[in-house]
């Protein structure tokens, strides 16, 4: 400070005063990992004189203690306004990050230096992993064949091979199985991931499975999925040919005619056979083809084990009145207890059925 005498007056040179500094957040909303922030510096100088900043960011644990915070900032600028994202982990990649401080320092033109400088903690948040259960149900979820269970997941600030998976699976009558592990599973979007198990029901009802993914900081969630396993189904005739008039009426037989059954639906013995056989676990319809001729009794062509028989109306006499049958069976064998004058026999009284009979007249 300089001051003179001059004609008995005396005169101070003015003091250049600090600018006072503050930090607002552009939002209060919470921050996770991976999220951008924006922050705004506001600076009142006494002299309306223009502040220059300095921003400086660190990655913390705990942004208490020195020691809690990265060395070195992971963001720095000289704008009026900071924007950066919150980093996921701090700077050795390892540690999530749990916070992050915030210093504003801040001078005006002639040097005079904010005091203090500002700091600001924003805590950081940690998102779970999110997951979604598909079931596949590789035998039609039947009692004694294996059904999977996949998860496909992800996470908004954890690389997802730090995912820990953990599967259980509980029967509905308490009986004991295995669980095994499948590992993982490519997934076309690198933002997915795909982990799955494998069960082999013993008992039919309701199979509650579940998973639990936890992330690095023991953020976790559980999902379930019930899948409904049944026993083994009896076969149903879904297409026969020709047709079968109903009731008393009979088709005409003119000529050699191909009975067939092109299509049997089944849950492990279908016509034709399912090619999904890696395991040997898929079988096929057993046919049983029976006649009876005019004035005879039903006799079970033991020649005729396919899906199909060719008749040849010379066989009979003109006028005669001929039954072809065909019965099928899965690998439960369950008999078929219809009285054998019916021309159609569902043992799960059903729509369903096993036996389909034709009616013919020799023409």
């Amino acid at each position: 400070m300089l001051a003179s005498v001059l004609g008995g007056c005396f005169y101070t040179d003015r003091i250049n005063q600090r600018p006072s500094i503050d930090i607002l957040p552009d939002s209060s909303a919470p921050v996770f990992r991976g999220d951008h922030v924006l922050l705004h510096a506001v600076a009142n100088d006494p002299e309306n004189q223009v502040v220059s900043f300095a921003w400086r960011a660190y990655a913390c644990t705990d942004a208490t203690t020195p020691s809690g915070c990265d060395a070195e900032p992971f963001f720095t600028s000289i704008e009026q306004h900071a924007s950066f994202d919150a980093p996921p982990f701090r700077a050795d990649g390892t540690v999530p990050t749990s916070a992050i401080r915030v210093v504003l320092e801040a001078k005006d033109e002639l040097g005079a230096t904010a005091r203090p400088s500002q700091e600001l903690v924003i805590p950081v948040l940690n998102r779970a992993p999110t997951v979604m259960l598909t079931p596949v149900l590789l035998y039609g979820g039947v009692v004694g064949t294996p059904l999977q269970v996949f998860a496909r997941f992800t996470d908004g600030d954890d690389p997802l091979d730090r995912i820990a998976v953990a599967w259980k699976a509980f029967s509905p009558q308490q009986t004991t199985f295995e669980l095994r592990d499948l590992g993982g599973v490519t997934d076309p979007d690198p933002k997915f991931a795909q982990r799955g198990v494998e069960l082999t029901p013993n008992v039919p009802g309701e199979w509650d499975v579940q998973v639990t993914l936890a992330d690095p900081l023991g953020n976790a969630v559980t999902e379930h999925v019930t899948v409904v396993v049944a026993q083994d189904r009896a076969p149903c005739l879904a297409q026969w040919a020709p047709i079968a008039p109903v009731g008393g009426a009979t088709l005409p037989l003119s000529g050699p005619t191909l009975f067939q059954v092109p299509l049997v639906a089944d849950d492990l013995d279908p016509y034709p056979q399912g090619t999904l056989d890696a395991r040997d676990i898929l079988g096929s319809t057993r046919f049983v083809w029976s006649i009876l001729p005019p004035g005879g009794t039903r006799t079970v062509l033991a020649d005729a084990t396919g899906n199909r028989i060719s008749l040849d109306p010379a066989t009979f006499a003109p006028g005669s009145r001929v039954e072809l049958r065909v019965e099928i069976f899965d690998r439960k064998g369950t008999p078929i207890s219809c009285a054998d004058g019916d021309q159609t026999c569902s043992t799960i009284s059903t729509d369903c059925i096993q036996r389909q009979t034709w009616r013919l007249e020799v023409l």
